[in-house]
This record gives C-alpha cells, structure tokens and sequence, in this order.
C-alpha cells in the first residue's frame, strides 16, 4: 500500500524532510564538511582535485590513490542533498579509512536542480562512472574491482547507474543508504519545486519501477531515527530486487539518522563500513 496517497501534504512534506528527525541538521553538515576537509589537507599527496568527466562546469571528481603500484581497489561515492544541495566538497569524510585498507576513493561531484534536470543528473552520473571504468588504471585502480555508495539522493544515483548499462552490470556491488526509489511522493511536495517532475516522469527516473538485469549484490541501510517513508522506500525496493532473484542484503543502524550514518563509512569498525569491505574483498 502507497501510503502517501492518503495523506495529508503536511505530513507527507514532514515525512520526505529527513531533517525532521533531528534538532539541528548544522551539525552533521558541518561533519561533513570539516571531516572532508581534513581528509583533503591529511591526503594532500595522494589527492588528484578536480579531476574532469565531462564538459559541464560540476562533471569533476576528486581522486584518493593509495601509495604504491596497484592495481588498487576503486570505491565510488555519490553525494546526497535532494539533487539540489551539497557536492563532492562535502564528500571525501570516508577518504582516509578507504586509503588505510589500500582502497582508492573518489567523490564524485553533479551538477544540481534546477541547473539540470534529474534525467540529465542521472546521465551524468553515468558518464562518470563510464570515465572511471576507462581511465582508473592511470591513477593505479583495478576497473575489474569497483564498488558504488551513496545516501539519500546519492543512494538513488546508485540505484540509476546499475540501471544505465542493460545487459551488462559494470561493478562488483553497490551500498545504498537512506534512499529514495519511488519518486511518485516528492511530486506533491516542496522537493519538487526546484525538480520540477511531473508522475510520468517521476515514474521514469524511479528505481523500483526498473530493476536492472543482471547486476551485482547490494547492500541496504537506514538509521533507525528516519521518518517511516524513508524507511518504506529502501524495504520496497529491497523487496524488488530480491523478487528479481538478485542478492541484497541489509545493514540496520540502531541509533543512527539520515545525516549521521553515512559518517560510518569513516570507521573502520561499523557494519556499514565492514559490509562494503566484504563485496571489495571476500
């Protein structure tokens, strides 16, 4: 049952605002941040800034490369923010815990709503996931090992690149934390102002409504203080693809909210963290 049908747009605005669920959504922002930061200064000799994928002015990503020959393991990570906030700036915090196990890092960055529409973000994406499959090797990666996370909005991005090469699944697995699969909802709510989707096409960019074939195992999470819809999506499209006989394993994270858990891919002890670790090396 789509609960969202029945209800009211206060509450479906409440339940799609995942800062609802916290006091002051500052504070892991600026976690973010700081954390990044430092990573950055801390890396400073292994750290290849700006590193472009395309033409557009945010088609660039910053590379993290263990010292050595390689080839390295490659982890991807895709930043959240409703397609319309943060960037790859805010998103290397994870860098120096991917580095201490010989993992080279990437934060990729997008251009945002309303500069682009979903459909041209979610192509974006792609290509730059395509220009690491072709040119990984020169910073030592192994492109025959490379493996996707994102949260929220990035989540969703995962979920869209697994879905962009038919017939052929270009990665060895996926983490999907605190995503959104189904965009049918945001349609009638405020998230929808910069998006500007109508139902088809909020049917035509969600995940759940196309599961790809074949593809590689995925792991999915959320915190335990996310609002119910929140944690709807990720259960219905777990649901899908495992109804689609692929391998999807979940994650919980008692104690954790839709900002604060993704900071897990910085501890080399988390679940999260250790559960990634296991598709890059089992």
């Amino acid at each position: 049952m789509n609960h969202y049908h029945i209800m009211g747009k206060e509450k479906l605005e409440r339940e799609y605002s995942p800062s609802s669920c916290i006091d002051d959504i500052a504070v892991p922002l600026g976690k973010y941040s700081s954390l990044s930061h430092a990573a950055r200064e801390n890396l400073k000799d292994q750290c290849h800034r700006n590193v472009k994928y395309g033409p557009e002015e945010r088609a660039h990503m910053d590379i993290f490369a263990p010292k050595g020959d390689g080839p390295f393991p490659v982890h991807i990570f895709i930043h959240g923010g409703y397609w319309q906030e943060l960037s790859k700036e805010e998103s290397s915090f994870a860098a120096l815990n991917f580095l201490d196990h010989n993992i080279i890092f990437i934060a990729l960055d997008y251009t945002l709503a309303p500069d682009a529409g979903l459909s041209q973000i979610i192509d974006q994406v792609r290509r730059g996931v395509r220009w690491i499959l072709g040119h990984i090797h020169a910073y030592g990666g192994d492109k025959e090992n490379i493996t996707l996370s994102g949260s929220s909005a990035g989540a969703h991005l995962v979920a869209e690149i697994l879905r962009g090469d038919e017939g052929h699944c270009p990665v060895k697995g996926a983490c999907m934390v605190s995503g959104i699969y189904d965009l049918r909802p945001l349609v009638l709510t405020y998230v929808n102002d910069l998006l500007g989707l109508n139902m088809a096409e909020a049917i035509e960019v969600s995940p759940l409504f196309h599961i790809p074939k074949p593809t590689c195992p995925v792991i999915f999470s959320y915190g335990s203080n996310e609002t119910e819809e929140f944690k709807r999506q990720t259960e219905i499209y777990k649901a899908a693809w495992q109804k689609a006989g692929h391998k999807a394993s979940f994650i919980p994270m008692p104690g954790f909210n839709h900002f604060d858990i993704i900071l897990e891919l910085n501890n080399r002890n988390s679940p999260l963290f250790r559960a990634i670790l296991d598709q890059i090396t089992p």
